[in-house]
């Protein structure tokens, strides 16, 4: 099994990528797991700027505009059978550096369109390279008190569109510190069995 999981924390050793580690673990708990870890900071990776090249290809070309380290990324993708996207919550939402790396997966959608005889658009199926793969997310927030619905919302939402299966999720509370979600055993608990399960759907 081959898992690749996506770090949107601008920091290494960070809450985010503590609860990732833990379903990495989960996960090869259960068997051989190949894992590519991407922290999506320590990339070259341009902000997209929506020119819509990608959507406008054939099928599946994975063309984009902005020639950075994103065109490897999403092959390697493409060769993973599970997902992990991990994010702290800045300012209710995704992190800015994994809203951008969703944008940039676009190459991975295909859209197939449907055009009457003057042109015009008529019909048109929507479909992802990725389909089918398993996915967890993990959500890190400093607040005691839950409000990362939007964060949760902008990550089910973006891995619906890209056809993937959510296997679960991780929400951490009260993480003001550094590395403080190192200290919660209920929520580390909780990264390894969703880690076990990524890996158990997978089998």
């Amino acid at each position: 099994m081959k898992l690749t999981a996506i770090i949107g924390s601008p920091r290494q050793n960070s809450n985010t990528e503590i609860l990732v580690d833990k379903v990495i673990e989960g996960c090869k708990s259960r068997g051989a797991v190949e894992v590519d870890k991407i922290f999506i900071a320590d990339k070259k990776i341009e902000f997209c700027n929506g020119c819509l090249t990608c959507m406008g290809v054939e099928p599946g070309k994975l063309t984009c505009s902005i020639k950075d380290d994103m065109a490897e990324i999403l092959e390697q993708m493409q060769t993973s059978d599970a997902f992990v996207f991990g994010t702290p919550n800045h300012m209710r939402t995704v992190s800015p550096l994994l809203l951008n790396f969703l944008c940039r997966m676009l190459p991975l959608l295909t859209f197939r369109a449907e055009y009457d005889d003057r042109g015009n658009r008529i019909a048109g199926e929507m479909s992802s390279l990725i389909k089918g793969k398993k996915t967890a997310m993990v959500i890190s927030q400093g607040e005691k008190y839950f409000c990362s619905s939007l964060v949760y919302e902008v990550l089910i939402n973006n891995l619906r569109d890209f056809r993937l299966k959510n296997m679960g999720n991780v929400v951490s509370l009260g993480n003001l510190s550094a590395g403080e979600v190192a200290k919660k055993t209920a929520d580390l608990d909780k990264a390894f069995n969703l880690g076990e399960v990524l890996a158990i759907q997978n089998g």
